[in-house]
C-alpha cells in the first residue's frame, strides 16, 4: 500500500475527480467507478470480502459531492459497474461518523488495486459495496 494524494489515488485508476475539494467519486476511462471510502467502516462478512456500508443521510456537507455520489452509485448498481477503491485514513472517526466536515483533519489516503468491488444495494440513501480480492492473470 502505498500513501498518495487524494487526487493521485483517483489518477492512479484512470479517474479523475469533477472538483477534487468536494467529490469523493468518479468514473475511470475504462468504466469502473472510482471511490472513496473510509477505512474504519469496513466490515468483513467472509473470507476475502471487505464491505463497505454507510448512508449518505449522515453526510451534513458537500451536496456537490454528495450528489454526484448519489448519481455514480445508481448507475454502478443498475449497470453493474466494477468499482476501484481508494481508501481514506483520519484519526477522527467520530466526525466522520458523525457527518461532520472533516476537510481540515489529517488524512491518508492508500490503495488496494488487487480488489474490486461491486454496489450490492443502494435505495438511495443506504449503499453496500463488497469488494473481492481479484486473482492474478495467468
Amino acid at each position: 500500500m502505498s500513501k498518495l494524494s487524494f487526487t493521485d489515488a483517483f489518477a492512479k485508476y484512470g479517474a479523475k475527480l469533477a472538483n477534487p475539494q468536494w467529490a469523493f467519486s468518479a468514473i475511470a476511462k475504462d468504466g469502473a467507478l472510482v471511490v472513496s471510502c473510509w477505512q474504519h467502516k469496513f466490515t468483513t462478512p467472509s473470507k476475502g470480502i471487505l464491505r463497505y456500508s454507510d448512508r449518505l443521510s449522515r453526510w451534513q456537507r458537500s451536496a456537490p459531492g454528495k450528489n454526484l455520489l448519489i448519481t455514480h452509485l445508481d448507475q454502478a448498481f443498475k449497470d453493474k459497474l466494477r468499482v476501484r477503491l481508494v481508501i481514506a485514513s483520519t484519526p477522527e472517526t467520530a466526525a466522520v461518523d458523525a457527518g461532520e466536515d472533516v476537510s481540515g483533519a489529517s488524512r491518508t489516503f492508500h490503495l488496494k488495486e488487487d480488489f474490486v468491488g461491486e454496489v450490492v444495494s443502494f435505495d438511495g440513501d443506504e449503499f453496500v459495496i463488497d469488494f473481492a480480492k481479484q486473482q492474478p492473470s495467468a
